[in-house]
């Protein structure tokens, strides 16, 4: 799925999660799957899960990490394609 700047990024009603010593914790109820992130990927999380644009989510951590904004783009398309493809992240079109 591709993901446009404009998209808004959510958290589905049946992923529970959880930030455990600094690292989130997601279950989806349905499927069983889990996933755990790292430091980074669970700060981005936790932006998904107050709602949030990828614009805004490439732009926050880009400031709050101190990266390459094309190195970081690329990343969160492939962390964010992940979590869609284990159904943990609803994505709306703007």
């Amino acid at each position: 799925m591709q993901i446009a700047i404009t998209d808004r990024l959510t958290c589905p009603p049946e992923v529970l999660s959880r930030v455990l010593d600094g690292e989130a914790v997601l279950l989806h109820l349905g499927s069983g799957t889990y996933f755990g992130m790292n430091e980074v990927a669970t700060r981005a999380w936790e932006m998904i899960v107050s709602g949030t644009t990828f614009a805004s989510l490439c732009s926050s951590l880009e400031e709050e990490f101190e990266v390459e904004s094309n190195d970081l783009e690329r990343d969160m398309r492939e962390f964010v394609g992940a979590l869609i493809d284990k159904r943990l992240v609803t994505v709306t079109p703007s």
